[in-house]
């Protein structure tokens, strides 16, 4: 089955997601290794567990992409911790808690589009 342009999308806001992420672990393990934390322990397994968490984000960008149906829970999980977190967070950083909602919405959207679920094999 050929793969619909909604999880064409679905797997693209999924990758980027999944690199943001990755980068944002590595500069906190850079600001870990070179800068002044609090607590340096802490710091640098934030940084690893951020970096573990964007490759697995990252294979279920490639599960989408190859429209395995697998990839449909990792996703959907991905997206509700993302529009959560969002939430919770918007008063005190919105330059990038509204585009992390924005983000896990409309992929949310693009995974949940019919034509989506129907090639993913439904819900």
């Amino acid at each position: 089955m050929q793969r619909p342009t909604s999880l064409s999308v679905t797997a693209l806001l999924v990758a980027v997601q999944a690199a943001a992420l990755g980068v944002y672990g590595i500069v906190e393990l850079l600001r870990a290794v070179f800068g002044h934390p609090h607590d340096r322990g802490t710091a640098v397994l934030l940084g690893v567990l951020l970096v573990v968490y964007s490759g697995a984000i990252l294979v279920a960008a490639r599960g989408i992409w190859q429209v395995r149906r697998w990839a449909q829970t990792p996703t959907y999980l991905v997206q509700f911790f993302s529009i959560v977190i969002g939430i919770g967070q918007i008063h005190t950083l919105p330059y990038l808690m509204a585009p992390l909602i924005a983000v896990g919405v409309a992929t949310l959207v693009a995974v949940s589009l019919p034509a989506s679920r129907q090639a993913l094999g439904g819900i």
